[in-house]
């Protein structure tokens, strides 16, 4: 009876441990609609396009991901193999595209990409009067760039348009779109 107990202990145990960890903490979804001038989205986009950080003069003391960050927009099939590379680890790139779908990325959006936490946000040391380390948060401000005739375009990427993907986020229901028009 004590061996069961013991048993059924360490399992309760285990779980909960295993349920407090997100293999997400700390990714956030980017989604662009391109569409054509009728407003229909594409489906074969040969313009490439880019996530370009902008107004930070302090990008290169970042603690991490140092620099301006700047990545490209992926297509769903190049972003779903990304997301196999990344978090192909006890189904969670499954979990994650069953989210994704659920949520309407896929029929929303035609162009996407994930931040990491140090991309998303700019990690600073300031002073400290203690031993303690002062970390200052700075969110990043960003533009979607694209070039059309040899133009480059820049678009504002507004405030609330950075989803985060840990499970406990609710608002991925709510994500919000880029349009952009070609």
């Amino acid at each position: 009876m004590m061996r069961c107990f013991i048993f059924l202990f360490a399992a309760m145990l285990s779980i909960n441990l295993n349920a407090q960890h997100c293999p997400y903490d700390g990714s956030h979804l980017l989604a662009i609609k391109v569409v054509d001038k009728k407003g229909n989205m594409l489906t074969d986009i040969n313009t490439p396009f880019y996530l370009l950080e902008v107004d930070n003069p302090m990008a290169d003391s970042c603690t991490s991901a140092a620099g301006l960050v700047k990545k490209q927009f992926l297509n769903s099939d190049a972003f779903m193999a990304e997301i196999d590379r990344r978090f192909n680890r006890n189904g969670y790139n499954k979990e994650l595209y069953n989210r994704l779908k659920d949520a309407g990325v896929f029929t929303n959006a035609n162009m996407m990409l994930t931040l990491n936490q140090a991309e998303n946000t700019c990690t600073l040391i300031g002073k400290s009067e203690t031993v303690y380390t002062n970390y200052i948060y700075q969110q990043r401000k960003f533009v979607i760039a694209y070039t059309i005739n040899g133009k480059e375009i820049r678009h504002p990427l507004p405030d609330g348009f950075i989803s985060a993907l840990c499970t406990n986020n609710r608002d991925l229901k709510n994500f919000k779109t880029v349009r952009i028009s070609l």
